[in-house]
């Protein structure tokens, strides 16, 4: 099966591009979170911001200990490949497109699917019916191939199809690095 070739990056363009709920530490992100009064991401649960840091910190571990090299504590989040679903998240959606070239293989990693979802299925009992084995851990990019091969790449298709496979939309890129991110902000 074939790799997507580009990583896309959705967000709410009155916000602008490569924004992080957790970049500015615990008590702004609470802030932020409670100010989102509209969209997808409105309705988040009460325990959101703490889940996401833990999540973060995990996921940053993980990456380092398979010889990942972040340049930052917190991520910028993209999707492998397109996903129209990621645009219902926002009032009014933006998205940036970039050639998963542009981006050094030490300063990514991915989960499938969402990372929140993945985690949550690894840790939470009472979701094993949409657990694989993939779920719980992150992969760097030379692994892709093999975990689409095994996996396949998600869709809307086949979460409307497959009721276990009704939370995997996605594989989500996790950027580690401030240096492409900052030319393409700067075309945005």
């Amino acid at each position: 099966m074939t790799i997507p070739k580009s990583l896309f990056h959705y967000y709410e363009l009155d916000n602008g591009p490569f924004r992080n709920i957790t970049e500015y530490g615990f008590e702004k992100a609470e802030i932020i979170q409670k100010q989102i009064l509209k969209g997808w991401n409105s309705k988040r649960p009460e325990n959101y911001v703490g889940l996401r840091f833990s999540l973060e910190k995990r996921i940053r571990e993980q990456f380092i200990l398979k010889g990942g090299k972040p340049n930052r504590n917190d991520p910028f989040y993209f999707t492998l490949g397109e996903c129209d679903w990621a645009k219902s998240w926002y009032i009014n959606p933006g998205v940036i497109k970039i050639p998963l070239t542009d981006f050094s293989p030490d300063h990514i990693s991915f989960t499938y699917p969402d990372s929140m979802v993945s985690f949550q299925f690894y840790d939470e009992p009472k979701l094993k019916t949409y657990r694989k084995n993939c779920n719980g851990q992150i992969f760097l990019l030379s692994e892709i191939s093999g975990l689409i091969n095994k996996y396949g790449i998600p869709s809307e298709e086949k979460c409307q199809i497959e009721e276990r496979l009704q939370y995997d939309k996605y594989i989500e890129a996790q950027v580690w690095d401030d240096e492409v991110i900052k030319e393409y902000k700067n075309k945005a």
